[in-house]
């Protein structure tokens, strides 16, 4: 297949970043990007020098713990959210997020999409809705974002089943070499007619 797009592209590498979450409840990965260039990446786990959910075992949460309500989640919630660290991310090291673009595997909440505009983001690219059990709520802030006028872009970004397999099979086989290995004793003819038509392609080969 052809190598992903650039939406899958960062889309995947957001998917892996989320593997270094510390939250048992879901695991979010972010990238923000300018230029298809990466300026800052984060994940959503305890803040620093916090401990951490996971510490606790692969059932544990803090807010859950304790019985915080689903209306009470962010203020008894010692994480931070992937989109958040991001920005803070490229807050610590000096990196302007303005006219950036955000790829994140869960839609950005409430709490987060503000942080979003006052950093400067334009672009919102997101594989999962956000859901919670209050319904209007969550569609009461999708119309918002949806319509703000800070962002060009918000929408929902999907993989394809062929980028999926390509990443699965570039993991699981490493970087083992595909094609047999030249020996740099080998005395050959350059075929330089080959060379001149793989960089200037006659006109009947274009696609």
């Amino acid at each position: 297949m052809t190598r992903p797009t650039w939406h899958e592209y960062f889309m995947l590498l957001a998917k892996l970043i989320s593997v270094r979450s510390t939250c048992n409840s879901r695991k979010i990965g972010a990238v923000i990007v300018r230029k298809n260039r990466i300026l800052a990446t984060g994940y959503n786990g305890a803040v620093h020098g916090a401990p951490h959910c996971t510490d606790r075992g692969p059932n544990f949460c803090l807010r859950r713990s304790i019985g915080a309500s689903d209306a009470d989640k962010y203020n008894y919630c010692i994480s931070s959210h992937a989109e958040v660290n991001a920005i803070d991310q490229a807050a610590r090291f000096g990196i302007s997020l303005e006219g950036a673009g955000l790829y994140c595997t869960l839609e950005p909440c409430n709490w987060c999409f503000k942080q979003l505009i006052q950093a400067g983001i334009t672009e919102v690219y997101f594989e999962e809705p956000y859901e919670s059990l209050n319904k209007e709520f969550d569609l009461y802030w999708r119309r918002i974002m949806e319509s703000d006028a800070n962002f060009r872009v918000f929408e929902q970004v999907s993989l394809s089943s062929a980028a999926l397999h390509m990443v699965l099979e570039v993991i699981q086989h490493r970087s083992s070499r595909k094609l047999g290995a030249t020996s740099p004793h080998d005395r050959t003819i350059l075929d330089m007619e080959s060379i001149q038509d793989f960089v200037q392609p006659k006109e009947s080969d274009r696609p």
